[in-house]
């Protein structure tokens, strides 16, 4: 069973040996690891040829350069494009793996042949436990639709690293990254959950994920809102359009859906800006509208949550949150 790890790089000159590192010790060997130069301004190209230039294993590192940086989402989409793996591996350049991450997970695929991925737990590079670790609750295993998806969207990390996945499956249904937005991954994962019938879950921890400031995650600044407000309202609208047309939809991806739109408040907040918030509400009406033939109580409340006076007090560390996790769960 051969496996392509692909690995996006750009700007991670302090993080890429590392990276390179943790792939060339895997106990699993039948792999190819596809770099995808996405043109940084640092050395990090650099230090990945010299890296392969003396590596001597039984692993293939191949480099595909882009002309023009096109970020992630598309080094990600290239990576898919010229892998030859039966199975495909998402690593970032600033993470590592653990030396038996890939044989754990191509046990665990062997074990459970139906499943389309395989997930690994995940672990600090501090050795601390991650924010996007999960625990014992998650079953090894899971064919049932409803429940899958809930796990997906709702128990698990939402990125694309850290899955052994079935290539021709990403093939099948164009499971390929949305080009100009960020939390791509998210976007991402939700038509991955559509399009799951089953996958395994291990708890060991087989990813190494390194926290880095000024990331497009931790970012505060005024441009990094409005980034990722639009491409939560991009992402929001692509969920939607999804619901309405295969209802009845289920429950995990409304959830999703209202999650999605919640966050934006988070966004908006953390800018002194009405032309945004005018924007959100616009988006907000407009699917009420469109939507008001299926509308519950509950769909209701969280419609004026969304809106003023309410959506001016939401906050994620308050009371309020609370609440508005209880009206999105009967969504």
């Amino acid at each position: 069973m051969k496996v392509s790890i692909i690995v996006p790089i750009y700007n991670v000159s302090c993080y890429i040996v590392k990276c390179l590192e943790s792939i060339s010790a895997q106990t699993y060997q039948n792999i190819e690891c596809i770099l995808v130069d996405d043109c940084g301004q640092d050395d990090s190209i650099e230090k990945a040829e010299y890296f392969i230039c003396h590596y001597t294993g039984k692993i293939t590192f191949i480099i595909i350069h882009h002309s023009e940086n096109l970020g992630v989402s598309e080094s990600r989409n290239t990576g898919i494009n010229a892998a030859k793996g039966e199975y495909i591996y998402f690593l970032d350049s600033d993470d590592a793996i653990t030396p038996d991450c890939i044989e754990t997970l191509v046990i665990l695929a062997k074990k459970y042949p139906q499943a389309e991925f395989v997930q690994g737990n995940n672990v600090n590079s501090d050795g601390t436990t991650s924010q996007y670790s999960f625990d014992e609750m998650i079953p090894q295993y899971c064919d049932n639709k409803e429940l899958l998806e809930k796990i997906m969207l709702q128990s698990i990390v939402t990125s694309p690293w850290n899955r052994l996945i079935n290539h021709s499956f990403l093939l099948k249904y164009h499971l390929f990254f949305p080009i100009g937005i960020v939390h791509e991954d998210m976007y991402w994962i939700y038509f991955l959950a559509k399009y799951i019938k089953a996958a395994a879950f291990t708890t060991k921890k087989t990813y190494i994920y390194n926290t880095r400031e000024g990331s497009i995650m931790t970012s505060v600044s005024p441009r990094m809102h409005i980034k990722r407000l639009k491409s939560r309202l991009f992402a929001s609208k692509a969920y939607y359009h999804d619901i309405i047309k295969n209802r009845p939809s289920s429950s995990p991806r409304r959830m999703y859906l209202c999650l999605n739109l919640f966050s934006c408040l988070t966004e908006l907040n953390g800018l002194s800006s009405m032309k945004y918030w005018i924007i959100f509400w616009y988006n907000i009406l407009h699917i009420a509208i469109k939507n008001i033939r299926h509308s519950t109580w509950y769909r209701f409340l969280f419609l004026l949550v969304l809106l003023p006076p309410t959506c001016f007090f939401s906050r994620k560390n308050i009371l309020s949150w609370r609440i508005q996790r209880h009206i999105i769960a009967h969504i």
